[in-house]
């Protein structure tokens, strides 16, 4: 039987046998299912750090125009209406465009920034079945949307609002109505392809290498002698080609002309050149130096299928001489000039390859079809004894590359876990990644102050992005401002910092200065007055069912509240007048707050019952470091967001510009996995609030590590360290670090 050979109706689609259309239908619809479950999941959650903040650069855009009345993108809030220098022209607008348009409906909410991509995201699974069905038959439809669904990138950036997510939904509309246009010559299968297409250009540029992919076929084809893949109705052929070339040219015009008003070609020609920079080096090179984020995407199974199926789809076209069979490999040809050619951006962006997961769902679709004959010659054969129908073949088929594809979940839950946790940053080089989720919930509040200024200033520690700038609710903010010196002026910016990320000496000179309110880690500097410390908490618990999907799947629900024991510790340990507290502790933090206060008015006998009664909780570790500090012990809490934390005594102040952190290291495989561990070792802890110069011997302390699990055996390490140029505390065992913690 020749590939090709498939019956068809007038209307150009397969003609098959029930249970092959019940089935592929069936599973097509679980698959589209789970993967909404997946991109809706957290939808109304506020943007966090990381990779997925630019989704709240794309809120932020969309309010800007509103708010101003602009059609270009700007992902800045200002306090005048933004000219068309301040356009961002690296991509095409309409991105921007969808948000501005679902936030004029909906208005401002942090589901927003999402909801175009997982619309789109919902669309893409049935998109891939129809195309694979229109193709190739049903059960290639569904393998198409299976494969799709369970990569680990697919489910990690489902609701990620930039721009891979619409280039393949909107691509893959334009390539269905070009495939049933192919199959019919219908005005209106050839319109759906237009269109699409040119909504995917407005999306991004590879959608131009799609579109010049096909054109450029079309042409040749038309072209060659012989015909060899078939003749065409040459009239309604030529118009879809000149419609197609003339919304690309159109499209490409309109932006070339809006970007040379704003005076961005230049800034464009750049930036790309900068995306490109490397792509030099020999491919097998930089694939080799990406493997762990290429295996993390798409696990080693996945690869193994998108390769085999480059080479089936071109034997495909070979033997079928259909022009439709080209649909693989066009995609494959747009992803791979994405990733290859820009490899700064590849290096750059985890997300980057994101296409390719369409690919292989259309390569995935071409697999299923070329065995399908091959297992009906089995299930015809004197082996099968004709226990087997033949019209189970397809079912059969689908089954045969099914079971391979669930087995990629393995891989790509807990990725899409660690995404999630990570704010989409499968790593850092090693480098600390936290979702800042603490230093979101502490703005948002500070937003809904009543007296909240309309502009804000942020300490460079505070590591400001557009999360943090959609969470102060439209405020302009400047970034990276130096600690003030002199009082400020009605309406002048609110000052904020992170002590965390904060030298002393400076957190020393804002509290002598003004008055500071502190919210756990974060300050908020009143420049009007000075005064003491006041300081709130910000208390975390599990949520709800429905808080956990909707809101907050891998953060605890945070609330701030008024804090006195948290007073009472910020003012002890600057010097500052405190008052003692007599409140009954209702938590280990509060214990270890008030062991610290019997300890300051020489209460030993409630110390150390206090003392004891802390660490009980903890597992013993009583590590001890050439200051006389000690790492008392250690406990791990699992939740959706699992917690490390370190009890440590101190010996007394430790030396200047002294650090605590957490570091970890995959140290074995995953069971029932295939890709490569990280190799790299991981700063996981981040730096006290209270800085370990400022220590008082005998008092207590909490290192609270927030642990976003890498897959495979894990092993975390605490150690001291210097931020600038000094000396630190060692274990005076003689070890570089202690074993806190390891997880399988």
């Amino acid at each position: 039987m020749r590939l090709a050979d498939i019956a068809r109706d007038e209307d150009g689609l397969p003609i098959t046998s029930v249970i092959e259309e019940r089935v592929s239908l069936a599973i097509a619809a679980v698959a589209t299912l789970f993967f909404a479950f997946v991109a809706t999941w957290e939808i109304g959650a506020p943007p966090l750090s990381g990779h997925y903040a630019s989704s709240a650069s794309v809120g932020i855009i969309a309010e800007n125009m509103w708010k101003w009345g602009i059609w270009g993108p700007v992902w800045e809030y200002t306090s005048a209406r933004p000219g068309p220098e301040a356009y961002y022209c690296h991509h095409p607008w309409g991105i921007f465009w969808t948000t501005a348009l679902l936030m004029k409906v909906f208005g401002r909410h942090d589901f927003i920034c999402r909801l175009a991509p997982v619309i789109l995201s919902v669309c893409t699974p049935p998109l891939l079945f129809g195309l694979g069905r229109a193709i190739y038959r049903p059960a290639a439809g569904a393998a198409a949307a299976l494969a799709f669904v369970v990569l680990p990138i697919s489910l990690s950036f489902a609701a990620f609002n930039a721009l891979e997510v619409p280039v393949m939904a909107w691509t893959l509309v334009g390539l269905y109505g070009y495939v049933r246009f192919l199959q019919t010559y219908k005005r209106r299968f050839g319109a759906i392809g237009v269109v699409g297409f040119l909504f995917a250009m407005n999306a991004d540029w590879p959608s131009f290498v799609l579109v010049a992919s096909i054109l450029a076929f079309a042409m040749v084809r038309v072209l060659s002698p012989g015909r060899v893949f078939g003749p065409v109705k040459d009239r309604r052929y030529a118009a879809f080609w000149m419609s197609l070339a003339s919304a690309a040219v159109i499209t490409f015009g309109l932006y070339l002309v809006l970007f040379s008003r704003s005076g961005k070609i230049n800034d464009l020609l750049g930036a790309y050149n900068m995306r490109s920079a490397g792509s030099q080096v020999p491919l097998a090179t930089v694939l080799a130096s990406r493997r762990y984020w290429i295996e993390l995407s798409f696990t080693p199974i996945a690869i193994f299928l998108g390769k085999v199926a480059a080479f089936v789809a071109l034997l495909r076209v070979v033997l079928t001489r259909r022009e439709e069979e080209l649909v693989p490999l066009h995609y494959l040809g747009m992803a791979a000039v994405q990733y290859v050619v820009f490899k700064q951006g590849a290096d750059v962006h985890v997300f980057w390859p994101h296409t390719f997961a369409a690919y292989l769902g259309l390569g995935t679709a071409a697999l299923v079809a070329t065995c399908v004959p091959i297992v009906e010659r089995a299930l015809k054969s004197r082996w099968a004894r004709g226990r087997w129908k033949v019209h189970y073949a397809a079912v059969a088929a689908l089954g045969l590359f099914a079971a391979p594809l669930l087995f990629v979940l393995r891989e790509s839950i807990p990725a899409l876990v660690y995404a999630r946790q990570t704010g989409g940053r499968f790593d850092e080089r090693g480098r600390l990644i936290d979702s800042d989720a603490d230093a979101i919930t502490f703005l948002k509040w500070l937003a809904e102050t009543p007296a909240m200024s309309a502009a804000v200033e942020t300490h460079e520690g505070l590591r400001t992005n557009w999360a943090y700038v959609w969470a102060l609710g439209g405020r302009v903010v400047y970034t990276n401002r130096p600690v003030p010196k002199t009082a400020s002026n009605p309406g002048d910016p609110l000052y904020l910092a992170d002590s965390r990320f904060m030298y002393d000496d400076l957190q020393s000179d804002l509290v002598g200065r003004f008055q500071v309110t502190a919210v756990g880690s974060f300050w908020r500097v009143d420049r009007s007055k000075t005064g003491l410390i006041e300081a709130f908490s910000i208390r975390e618990s599990e949520p709800s069912w429905l808080t956990w999907y909707f809101v907050s799947g891998t953060e605890p629900v945070r609330t701030i509240v008024p804090d006195a024991l948290a007073t009472w510790e910020w003012r002890v340990h600057f010097g500052q007048p405190a008052d003692l507290v007599t409140a009954s502790p209702t938590s280990l933090s509060e214990k270890r707050v008030l062991h610290n206060m019997a300890l300051s008015t020489g209460d030993t006998g409630k110390a150390q019952a206090l003392f004891g009664e802390i660490a009980a909780e903890f597992k013993r570790i009583d590590e001890r470091f050439d200051d006389g500090t000690q790492i008392v012990g250690a406990r791990y809490v699992e939740g959706v967001r699992p917690t490390l934390t370190l009890l440590i005594q101190a010996g007394g102040p430790a030396p200047k510009d002294a650090q605590l952190t957490v570091k970890s290291k995959v140290v074995a495989r995953a069971p029932f996995t295939l890709s490569v561990p990280d190799a790299q070792e991981r700063e996981v802890g981040l730096p006290l609030a209270i800085a370990p110069e400022r220590w008082k011997k005998g008092f207590l302390y909490f290192d609270e590590v927030p642990i976003r699990k890498r897959m495979g055996r894990e092993v975390f390490h605490a150690m001291f360290w210097a931020r600038r140029h000094g000396t630190y505390p060692k274990p005076i065992s003689g070890k570089k670090s202690v074993e806190v913690l390891a997880l399988d």
